[in-house]
């Protein structure tokens, strides 16, 4: 017998998880791990230099929250290793998209055994079990990353690593994940899209 998608009956919830902290993951690798942001140049400061605060303002909108109600504001130590980590996390996503799955590949597996990633049932009594991809009592920061590396590890893992894309927009080096019917989108957002439209009708008129 073989076991397709259509067959397993939570799979439309088990892609929904894999989906939310996959988007969570190029968030922040966008807010916090990039150096070309739509048109500009970000300077980067040492992980360690990282205020806190807008490490966790990256979060304002992490609808994960609604899976673990208990992470909420990371302190200090916390916002450093995730944004170290998401350092590593944007490599692996270049060099996907830049063709070098294998690398890719290498740099997840070291985010998942350094961050302890392992698929595990958690379960409070009276409620049911539900699968998790980092260790029971893990914290906060190390959690968010065991589940996001794991989350990127599944998009290659499934081979949909072509669906990673960067923006095509000058200046710009966000990254997404193409969910269009056909692959056909190329920019990270509207303002971008925006933006290369005008440059390249100035270079028509010129």
């Amino acid at each position: 017998m073989t076991i397709g998608p259509e067959g397993i009956t939570s799979q439309q919830t088990f892609d929904g998880y894999i989906a939310s902290f996959t988007e969570l993951a190029l968030r922040l690798v966008n807010e916090l791990a990039t150096t070309h942001v739509g048109g500009r140049a970000v300077v980067l400061p040492a992980p360690a230099e990282v205020d806190p605060a807008i490490v966790n303002a990256a979060f304002a909108d992490d609808d994960t929250k609604t899976r673990h109600p208990s992470w909420s504001t990371l302190p200090a130590a916390d916002a450093i290793v995730l944004v170290t980590a998401l350092r590593k996390l944007r490599k692996a996503v270049d060099c996907c998209i830049d063709g070098d799955i294998q690398h890719a590949a290498a740099l997840l597996n070291a985010v998942l055994t350094d961050h302890h990633a392992v698929p595990n049932l958690h379960g409070e009594p009276g409620r049911r079990p539900v699968l998790a991809f980092h260790a029971v009592g893990a914290g906060r920061a190390e959690a968010r990353i065991a589940e996001m590396a794991t989350s990127l590890a599944m998009v290659i893992g499934t081979d949909r690593s072509a669906r990673l894309r960067r923006c095509s927009a000058a200046g710009c080096d966000r990254v997404f994940y193409d969910a269009t019917r056909n692959g056909s989108r190329r920019y990270c957002d509207l303002a971008c899209q925006n933006r290369a439209k005008a440059s390249a009708y100035r270079a028509r008129q010129r």
